[in-house]
């Protein structure tokens, strides 16, 4: 796992699966990367804690380097959807490893999905 904030850059063990929190302008971008599982979930929550003190104006959370979408990464999804009033949240979803899940759960229709990063920055 590997974690990234505005000030600095910290190492946590392996490559395979890692939550990245960066500073884009006024956007805060958590990037997850391998299965966003059980074992990765705490790591998002804790993120999106710390995007939250950090009062960006918008949060993209961005799945494209997810290679697996368990229940427990869509619980955490909906937790910083829901938990970020004074934040717009976004998620950066394609394809059938991350939005097929969300589509089927219909999660689709209380999150904002965008295909890119590019996009969800766009907005801002």
């Amino acid at each position: 796992m590997f974690e990234t904030n505005g000030s600095g850059t910290g190492n946590a063990g392996g490559e395979m699966n890692g939550v990245e929190l960066e500073t884009l302008g006024d956007a805060l971008v958590l990037r997850v990367t391998g299965a966003l599982d059980l074992t990765l979930a705490p790591k998002v929550r804790q993120l999106v804690d710390r995007a939250q003190r950090q009062a960006g104006s918008v949060l993209v959370i961005d799945l494209t380097e997810v290679d697996f979408l368990a229940s427990a990464g869509m619980a955490e999804l909906v937790r910083a959807h829901r938990l970020s009033p004074s934040m717009a949240v976004r998620v950066v979803a394609t394809g059938r490893v991350t939005l097929r899940p969300l589509e089927l759960t219909r999660l689709t229709d209380e999150l904002v999905i965008v295909p890119t990063l590019e996009a969800a920055l766009d907005r801002v």
